[in-house]
């Protein structure tokens, strides 16, 4: 009998991994699906000026990303007092009504409320970091948790082309509907599969926050503008395009392909960098791809072709992605989680405020002007980074 409630509660873990897995890719792939083409339907639909046009991409694109980096905390708070499971179902629905909607908008104000709730329950996925985590037996928790990071990097890479190809054959409705009912498919496989885990035992009062040091936020600083760099492009690909003399509706197919391919070098990156820095160590690796990031960075604005500057951005992502992860391996001994939560609070900032940088400056200036800003600001963090961090003091950070 003890036997066979051991397997039970075994097979209970695994449809959770799997599953809430499942429903992290979908909710990746709904997001990124979307956000190819959603500039050109904000485009479309705007009844403004170009300068105000732009302005509206940067805020819709971005502006949801600055609320999940501030609800996050609360959502894995919730889980002290709710059923994790049943936020996670409400999240999930709540993200495939708001597309849905979506579909069938053309006002800009409605469009950026709708995205706005989407930011506000985009932190329901600290709720399925912690399904996952609690579901897992201690010797399984970082392989569980790597199949589960894994799978919202394969829908943030399969998400851009089959979004820009479903806005070209079935329209700007049609891909909002896709979305949507993606997200509802996760929601039906999660309702019927995934196991309830208990509630968070409740925080001891009178706790401590850490205090965050200077280094930290240098850190968070440096990372910061590396997000950026990784996120800025998507809101403003119509204009690169255009400034490509490429006509629209083959813009539209070309944007998925280009974010899919600097997406791919992203990963491959990410692992052959961290792989490296355990022979170069970490302090050398992080100098040389933000040096090398910084380089591309600005040679974007030489491109003369679609082709020169895809793989300009292929080999700046595959840099530039390695770089968060080797700064939070500086602070792996920090005892305290909220050093970590912070510097990744980071990464959330970044994805809100890349879009917006970027089309605030290009509503005003153009594209090599937008370049150079975010390589100018990337190696002011970099030279307070230098400053702070020398290679002695890396052992007692």
């Amino acid at each position: 009998m003890k036997g066979a409630l051991v397997v039970e509660m075994e097979q209970a873990n695994r449809r959770n991994l799997i599953f809430i897995s499942f429903s992290q890719f979908g909710a990746a792939f709904s997001f990124n699906f979307v956000n190819i083409f959603l500039p050109f339907y904000i485009i479309k639909i705007s009844p403004h000026s170009f300068q105000e046009t732009l302005l509206w991409v940067g805020a819709i694109v971005g502006l949801p990303n600055l609320f999940t980096a501030a609800t996050s905390p609360f959502w894995g708070s919730l889980t002290h007092r709710f059923s994790p499971k049943a936020l996670y179902l409400r999240g999930l629905m709540v993200h495939s009504i708001t597309f849905l909607l979506m579909g069938f908008t053309t006002n800009l104000y409605l469009l950026l409320l709708l995205r706005i709730i989407q930011g506000f329950v985009g932190g329901i996925s600290t709720i399925g970091l912690i399904i996952v985590s609690s579901s897992s037996l201690k010797e399984k928790v970082s392989f569980d948790l790597g199949i589960y990071q894994s799978s919202m990097t394969l829908g943030q890479l399969v998400g851009p082309p089959l979004g820009s190809l479903t806005a070209v054959v079935v329209g700007f409705k049609g891909g909002f509907v896709s979305a949507s009912t993606v997200l509802f498919a996760s929601f039906i496989f999660c309702y019927l599969y995934v196991t309830d885990v208990a509630r968070l035992p409740k925080e001891e009062k009178g706790h401590r926050g850490t205090v965050i040091s200077k280094g930290v936020l240098i850190a968070w600083a440096l990372s910061f503008t590396a997000q950026i760099q990784l996120m800025f492009l998507p809101s403003v690909l119509p204009k690169v395009f255009e400034r490509f003399d490429i006509e629209p509706t083959v813009a539209l197919k070309l944007a998925g392909t280009v974010v899919m391919l600097y997406t791919a070098t992203a990963m491959v990156g990410t692992y052959l960098w961290g792989w490296l820095s355990r022979k170069f160590g970490i302090h050398k690796m992080i100098t040389l791809l933000f040096v090398l990031g910084m380089i591309f960075q600005s040679l974007l604005a030489l491109s003369r072709g679609v082709v020169d500057f895809t793989v300009i951005r292929m080999v700046q992502t595959g840099m530039v992605a390695a770089t968060f992860p080797l700064i939070i391996s500086l602070f792996v001994r920090e005892p305290k989680g909220s050093v970590i939560g912070f510097l990744n609070s980071a990464r959330f900032a970044g994805n809100a405020m890349g879009p917006i940088i970027a089309t605030s400056i290009l509503a005003f200036s153009n594209l090599s002007v937008l370049y150079l800003f975010i390589s100018a600001i990337t190696l002011l963090a970099f030279i307070a980074f230098k400053a702070f961090f020398g290679e002695d003091r890396i052992e007692k950070v």
